[in-house]
């Protein structure tokens, strides 16, 4: 059996970008991004497969704007040759409903045995669009997998996913949909050339009226209402005595202010 394997990838702002709100319905973010650290889990891990399954046939799939270009250019540099970009600006406004029912539109054309993607994404940290992904297509759905043996002949797959402080083994044929914790692969740095054959990589675009979307719209099932700043940070106090004096400077303290009584 030929192993299709699809990775989803996300572009994300870096978690060192400064965010600040700028309105009640726009955020102003520091141009720092990066692909989805998750997600680059799930690259590697389809990459792992690709040694041990030689002729395993990988691509990645990024939904957004033009930024979900750069996500794609990673996967091409850490080694997925095949890329599609799907849609425009407008799904930065859309949930994550949309945003799978856009992935899977492309991925039912594509029929892949197995689908990876991070966990969950850098920025909002939903953890929605891989299990929504599954559900649409209708397949079985694994989360939080850390580690994965595939075996194309017995068309079966066994996944190790943390649980509670266990590892749990599961078992399921293809398809399917597993999405990356952390511990399943460790990305690799991508070598120079296949950084610049990235960056000179003509990618794909399938715009949102070539996709049979059955006339959702990008908005979906959620609105933002508005942007609030969270609450500033009270003062610290730092107990000035080493360990263990301090404690009875924090409980002389605590009774000073009337916290302790």
């Amino acid at each position: 059996m030929k192993l299709k394997i699809a990775v989803l990838v996300k572009q994300v702002p870096d978690h060192e970008a400064m965010v600040q709100v700028k309105s009640e319905q726009e955020l102003e973010i520091e141009d720092r991004y990066v692909c989805s650290f998750f997600d680059e889990i799930a690259v590697e891990a389809a990459l792992n497969i690709e040694k041990n399954h030689p002729d395993a046939e990988l691509f990645a799939l990024s939904a957004g704007g033009k930024r979900s270009i750069d996500a794609l250019r990673r996967a091409i540099a850490m080694g997925i040759d095949q890329v599609v970009h799907l849609g425009d600006e407008s799904l930065e406004a859309s949930d994550s409903n949309y945003t799978a029912q856009v992935l899977v539109a492309r991925l039912r054309i594509l029929q892949p045995d197995l689908v990876i993607c991070g966990k969950q994404a850098g920025d909002d940290d939903y953890a929605a669009v891989g299990p929504m992904v599954a559900e649409l297509l209708d397949i079985p759905h694994i989360s939080g997998a850390v580690s994965l043996d595939t075996n194309p002949d017995l068309n079966m797959v066994n996944v190790g996913c943390e649980r509670e402080g266990e590892i749990w083994y599961l078992e399921s044929g293809f398809p399917l949909l597993i999405s990356a914790e952390k511990g399943l692969a460790e990305p690799h740095v991508p070598v120079v050339t296949r950084v610049m054959k990235a960056m000179k990589a003509n990618i794909q675009n399938i715009p949102l009226n070539e996709l049979e979307l059955h006339g959702n719209k990008p908005q979906g099932r959620i609105h933002r209402i508005r942007y609030v700043e969270p609450p500033s940070r009270p003062e610290v106090i730092m107990m000035q005595k080493p360990f263990p004096e301090n404690i009875s400077e924090l409980v002389n303290y605590l009774q000073e202010k009337g916290i302790l009584s």
